[in-house]
């Protein structure tokens, strides 16, 4: 077995050779091999620096881009929040109001301890939530959810500051909420809906 590996290893080593002495070049055809080869490598080494100024350019291009892009990230993110800003209700303050007082009414929220969610939607105007006067606007930020109290059908629902302030979308809540509606003209205290804002 050693004497095979032995002669298989001579061989690698021979066979090479004697290709090698076979195809024997002159000095000429060597020098003019090498010099062939060395332009090769100098087309190569030019070829390689071009894209290398490519890669660079594309890199620098890219790095733009990807800033352009988390730019208007952060548009679309401030648009979509503006958007939502005004599909909101708004309530006109009247003498004798607060907040707590507006948000318990039955078109805003029909629950009094909501009246930070109007604070907050509306710090630009409201720098004491104990100061609110006559005139002003306020926003009223739209809920998500919404809980069925007595007296209520999906026109009046919809017609609510928190929902949609227009008793015309009330179709808007009874397409998201099929599954717990099965006629419009019926639904029942306690129940949950979805409200959809686009």
């Amino acid at each position: 077995m050693k004497k095979l590996l032995s002669i298989a290893i001579i061989l690698c080593f021979v066979v090479p050779v004697l290709a090698f002495a076979q195809d024997k070049m002159t000095e000429e055809e060597a020098q003019a091999e090498i010099a062939r080869i060395r332009a090769e490598l100098d087309q190569l080494n030019t070829d390689i620096a071009a894209l290398e100024g490519e890669v660079d350019a594309l890199t620098t291009s890219v790095s733009k881009l990807e800033t352009l892009h988390a730019g208007l990230t952060d548009k679309v993110a401030e648009l979509r929040e503006t958007w939502k800003r005004c599909q909101w209700g708004r309530y006109t303050v009247v003498d004798g109001d607060w907040l707590s007082k507006i948000a318990s009414m039955r078109k805003v929220y029909h629950d009094g301890s909501k009246w930070p969610w109007i604070h907050e939607a509306n710090t630009d105007k409201i720098s004491d939530p104990n100061l609110i006067y006559p005139g002003w606007v306020l926003l009223i930020p739209t809920l998500d959810n919404y809980t069925v109290i007595p007296g209520d059908c999906l026109w009046l629902i919809a017609s609510y500051l928190s929902i949609y302030s227009d008793a015309k979308r009330w179709p808007d809540i009874y397409e998201a909420n099929k599954d717990k509606i099965s006629d419009p003209d019926l639904i029942y205290t306690n129940q949950e809906f979805v409200i959809p804002h686009d």
